[in-house]
């Protein structure tokens, strides 16, 4: 009897068994918690507020930045991430952006991986093939004041915005933001900065993402004497024998050591006393026995400089002196 019971218990419920241990090993299956821990994808917006996908493998997240567009300090991505994983920092929040920003996804099952912003900048480098404006005496290179500096070169970002110009001091490194005349992709017209001390200096140009510092060094010198066309219009136009009058300019019209006023009638020259020189200043005398009547060009000299040769300077009046008792 025991015999054919275990027989019959054997034979008939061995399925079953089999049957419930497979459903229920199914349902532990069914249940089992996800592994994944992928960003599927991951975007953020432009400069110009479109969309800019980064390209994702197994441990970055590359983003090419487009050229000629400002580089943001943080950025709010969306990020597409494995089924029912979850990423920290979360989709939509701001985060700096620079190289080396870690992101972190969690799977469903606790498993970790992470992710490394890397940029890619696409603006291309800055190039300059000459710098125009720069002359040399004496084995000496030097810019004037007067006289704008011009850079040719290649991939300069027009909008000024983007693009500043500095003199960089060769003894301290200081740098003095210079203001741009004219600038176009190839070329940058510069004016100097009538302020910035005399001293030697190289030109660094920051554009966009780039910056570039030219190699050639050089000084700001003092220019020679000079009067300029609106400081003329400031001549007197009406002088007596023997009368003192002075004349200004923004130049070191201090060093002329001579100077002389040109007779219509004759075109002979009558020497003017300098009663007193200094900066920005020249005093003159009339001379006593100068002959009256209208005088329309004047002459000086001046000594030579560091940056210069002893010359001579004048030009035409347009507006004319006379000469009257």
């Amino acid at each position: 009897m025991n015999t054919i019971y275990k027989r019959f218990f054997t034979n008939s419920y061995w399925p079953l068994f089999l049957l419930l241990f497979t459903l229920l090993g199914s349902c532990k299956k069914e249940y089992e918690k996800y592994p994944y821990a992928d960003i599927i994808s991951f975007t953020v917006k432009d400069a110009n507020g479109e969309p800019l996908k980064a390209v994702v493998d197994a441990k970055n997240l590359t983003l090419y930045w487009p050229p000629n567009q400002a580089l943001p300090d943080s950025l709010a991505p969306v990020i597409t991430v494995s089924d029912r994983a979850n990423v920290s920092p979360a989709s939509g929040k701001k985060v700096a952006f620079k190289d080396n920003v870690k992101f972190t996804v969690t799977a469903q099952n606790g498993s970790t991986k992470e992710y490394l912003i890397k940029k890619v900048i696409n603006q291309p480098l800055i190039k300059v093939s000459m710098l125009q404006g720069i002359f040399t005496y004496n084995g000496k290179d030097f810019a004037k004041r007067v006289i704008p500096v011009v850079i040719i070169g290649d991939n300069f970002i027009t909008d000024l915005k983007q693009t500043k110009v500095f003199l960089v001091n060769t003894v301290d490194n200081t740098e003095k933001e210079q203001a741009i005349a004219n600038i176009s992709p190839i070329l940058i017209t510069l004016n100097l900065n009538a302020s910035t001390v005399n001293g030697t200096y190289k030109i660094k140009i920051v554009s966009g993402l780039r910056s570039f510092t030219i190699d050639r060094s050089f000084a700001i010198a003092n220019e020679a004497p000079f009067f300029s066309a609106t400081e003329m219009s400031k001549f007197p136009t009406a002088l007596k024998p023997g009368q003192e009058f002075t004349l200004e300019s923004t130049s070191r019209i201090g060093l002329i050591n001579k100077i002389s006023f040109r007779y219509l009638e004759t075109r002979a020259y009558y020497e003017f006393t300098i009663k007193e020189a200094k900066d920005g200043k020249l005093t003159l005398k009339v001379p006593d026995n100068i002959p009256l009547g209208e005088y329309y060009f004047f002459q000086f000299t001046y000594p030579g400089d560091e940056y210069y040769a002893a010359g001579t300077g004048g030009s035409i009046l347009a507006n004319r002196i006379f000469i009257t008792n």
